[in-house]
């Protein structure tokens, strides 16, 4: 149950077991009732809250001493007293609630009193420098529009073919690119440096002896292959002689003319392939006991 506090007329809660207030408004801590622990033994009446409630309230005005007939008034007109303020609420509480916005009440409410607006033609939204999000759905992508991906793929691929056909003298001699620019220069019909790489020339078998007929002539003979991945040009033979000190006595390096006897049948030396070296060099000391095979 609640009452009113006759002084600052707030709601106050009493006890649900006795239906008495408390002893101060926890509002603005003036006395209710007396506390029955501060009586003294000659006071035994604790303060009548229905002669509080029937006091006129007056702003500033002490509260009026309980008389002799308020002192007759039960706790049961107390109790029927905060009845009717929680009834008054509730009431107050509805009718606030049936006004509220959302309620059938309120919209009836006002549509009745809303005055006639006039709706005029809606106008396109300005959307220029917006986020994305708000330009609404997206229109349907036209031919050209669709074609413009395709047309700058097409250019980042031409444009890197271009710069590798440009580079292809240096790509070339790289064992990684040299596949991949022998199949484009195979389809577009242009031309790539051979491959050099010397060390992959192995020597098979080599000689070097007196010419059996010839004083002073040495007779070379030896067979080389080579190992590369790729043809290669005929490399350029190096032979070293040496004497019985280990110095060098003589050295000369020899073309494919030389030391095949003529000209190759092939310009290039295909990968895999051999071929056999003969001929007939004038000894350049008496006491040549080493040589040295080296290609170029």
């Amino acid at each position: 149950m609640f009452i009113n506090c006759p002084y600052c007329k707030a709601l106050v809660s009493t006890d649900p077991v006795t239906d008495l207030p408390p002893v101060r408004c926890p509002h603005c801590d003036s006395m209710l009732r007396r506390d029955p622990d501060a009586l003294d033994e000659d006071e035994t009446q604790p303060l009548d809250v229905a002669a509080l409630l029937r006091t006129p309230y007056a702003a500033g005005a002490p509260a009026a001493s309980p008389t002799t007939a308020d002192a007759a008034v039960t706790d049961a007109a107390v109790t029927d007293a905060a009845v009717a303020r929680s009834e008054e609420l509730v009431e107050v509480e509805q009718h606030t609630d049936a006004r509220a916005p959302g309620t059938p009440a309120a919209a009836a409410a006002a549509t009745a009193t809303a005055p006639a607006v006039a709706v005029s033609p809606a106008r396109p939204r300005r959307t220029r420098g917006m986020p994305s999000f708000v330009h609404g759905p997206a229109r349907p992508a036209g031919p050209r529009e669709r074609w413009l991906p395709i047309a700058v793929g097409a250019l980042s691929v031409l444009l890197a073919l271009q710069l590798l056909l440009a580079d292809r003298a240096r790509l070339a001699g790289d064992a990684h690119w040299r596949p991949l620019l022998e199949a484009v220069c195979g389809a577009l019909r242009c031309a790539l440096p051979p491959w050099r790489e010397p060390a992959a020339f192995t020597l098979v078998q080599r000689d070097v002896r007196q010419h059996p007929s010839l004083p002073g002539v040495l007779r070379v003979t030896a067979t080389f292959r080579n190992d590369a991945r790729w043809a290669q040009p005929w490399p350029r033979l190096r032979l070293t002689l040496t004497d019985g000190n280990g110095r060098a006595a003589g050295q000369r390096s020899f073309d494919a003319r030389e030391y095949l006897g003529g000209a190759p049948s092939q310009p290039l030396l295909a990968g895999g392939e051999s071929a056999a070296v003969a001929m007939d060099i004038l000894e350049p000391a008496s006491d040549i006991v080493g040589y040295d095979f080296t290609f170029r």
